[in-house]
């Protein structure tokens, strides 16, 4: 089920009412005895986006760039399945022993849509493994109360993702009548407390939202509640207030000019990364004629060769005989550059090996940010043009 691809909130709203309707058919179609579709309409997030997201942060196709979007909690990924009719490339995180129907959904409507959508199974709760990539958009809507450790979560997105568009059940007095709305606070619930359900724990006051967002690295840029405005309690489900926030992170680490998609290293001194032996990006062409170029600007510490693929497409093989500053410049075969999206992986001779000082496998260094200048300036160190 493809469609256009929708620039304007509104347009994408609407976009995303057929998808729904076309998806609820397919799940009549598909009702499978042995499980039970996630009942909640996570569609319904739109009207409330078309609402409170301002100036350009309703092309959320243009901030999710050219990497791929990240659902987290995806439920049985009608989102997921929603932002890659349009185009994107999505990576959908759930746990099963926690998701409504153990994923079985998900894997139903995967199946039956035939899409390449890629379940990552994990216990977010446990740590959440983006090494190695960054998103442009993120996708965390009623998750936050499931997690036991919060701040971890919120401060490991900050570094890999740009805008993430988050929800939580949010607080205003507590169950005994105490107001907290004002005050940075959570409040931890019992294992039964709220709807029943073991998995929920920290009820945030508004307060308390945002001063967690602040300290793990987020601005809070667009922010909207529903539900019960007045006295909203952590507990019964006739005083549930819910906040809906476009974050964008403040660290230096997810702001570049590429996506990175797999094989680097965390960022060090808010500067440079070290990449494993093989590694890859994702970026847009920028307008020009063809034929267009590849440029990677590069630091090693001995004779490397390297080579490239572009969409598929072999590059020649470069090789540098001393350690220093090198630029790996080719140019494109038109044919490779069939879209505005281009995904680069580099391929080295060989690498340093893990040793019993450093477990990591290092190539080459990369440097995305320069201190030189009064401001933090980034740098581009790969570029098609």
């Amino acid at each position: 089920m493809q469609v256009s691809s929708p620039k304007d909130i509104r347009d994408l709203a609407a976009a995303a009412v057929l998808f729904r309707d076309q998806l609820d058919e397919l799940k009549n179609v598909r009702r499978a005895p042995e499980f039970n579709w996630y009942p909640y309409n996570t569609f319904g997030v739109f009207p409330i986006l078309i609402q409170m997201l301002q100036e350009d942060r309703g092309d959320l196709l243009a901030l999710a760039g050219a990497g791929p979007v990240l659902d987290i909690g995806c439920g049985d990924g009608d989102l997921s399945f929603f932002f890659e009719s349009l185009g994107c490339r999505v990576i959908a995180i759930d746990n099963p022993a926690t998701n409504y129907n153990q994923t079985l959904g998900f894997k139903k409507l995967r199946a039956a849509l035939g899409s390449s959508v890629e379940l990552k199974v994990s216990d977010v709760d446990a740590g959440l493994d983006l090494r190695g990539r960054t998103f442009g958009l993120a996708l965390c809507l009623g998750v936050l109360y499931h997690l036991k450790n919060p701040f971890g979560f919120l401060e490991t997105l900050a570094r890999h993702v740009r805008h993430c568009i988050l929800s939580t059940r949010i607080a205003q007095v507590t169950v005994g009548g105490t107001a907290i709305g004002q005050e940075p606070v959570a409040y931890l619930l019992n294992p039964s407390e709220a709807n029943n359900d073991p998995t929920n724990y920290w009820i945030f006051s508004e307060a308390g939202l945002r001063r967690i967002l602040d300290r793990t690295g987020w601005d809070l840029c667009d922010y909207a509640t529903t539900g019960f405005e007045h006295g909203s309690d952590p507990v019964h489900g006739d005083r549930d207030q819910r906040a809906f926030c476009m974050i964008r992170s403040k660290l230096a680490d997810p702001w570049l000019e590429v996506d990175l998609d797999g094989g680097w290293h965390a960022m060090e001194d808010s500067s440079w990364r070290w990449t494993e032996r093989v590694f890859a990006v994702l970026t847009t062409r920028q307008a020009g004629n063809l034929p267009l170029t590849l440029r990677f600007r590069f630091t090693t510490i001995g004779p490397v060769r390297i080579r490239a693929t572009v969409n598929g497409a072999c590059l020649p093989e470069c090789e540098y005989i001393s350690a220093g500053e090198h630029t790996y410049t080719q140019p494109i075969p038109p044919e490779a550059l069939t879209g505005d999206s281009v995904s680069i992986r580099f391929e080295l001779d060989k690498a340093l090996a893990p040793s019993a000082v450093d477990g990591r496998e290092l190539g080459v260094q990369v440097k995305f940010w320069s201190y030189e200048d009064p401001a933090p300036r980034a740098l581009t160190p790969i570029a098609v043009s």
